[in-house]
């Protein structure tokens, strides 16, 4: 069990974990979103959006890829049933076996 002196430590260490997602999550979407103002402002002005990724967008990228905000949902026709068999029941009974034969316990003489 652990020592009530480490509980404030591990919670802290947990705590700041998930402060630390949080904040990448949000940086994340940040970034993205300079990307498609940029991209907006450039089709705006007539020019061609840039479909170019920075670095910075490599270093995100598994932050966005935990939940994405679309599914593609597999194709039906990749999914079949097969037809199996069906085995005819055995019409002969099996004889009941034990696995142990119990006995009482030893009468003191």
């Amino acid at each position: 069990m652990r020592s009530s002196a480490a509980l404030p430590k591990i919670l802290l260490a947990r705590g700041l974990l998930a402060l630390a997602l949080l904040f990448a999550q949000q940086h994340a979407a940040l970034h993205w979103l300079s990307h498609a103002i940029a991209a907006t402002h450039a089709k705006a002005s007539g020019g061609s959006a840039a479909g170019e990724h920075c670095d910075e967008c490599l270093a995100l990228s598994a932050l966005g890829a935990a939940a994405p905000s679309t599914y593609a949902p597999p194709p039906a026709d990749a999914a079949q049933h097969a037809l199996v068999a069906a085995t005819p029941l055995a019409t002969r009974r099996a004889a009941l076996r034990l696995a142990f034969h119990s006995r009482a316990p030893p009468i003191p003489s």
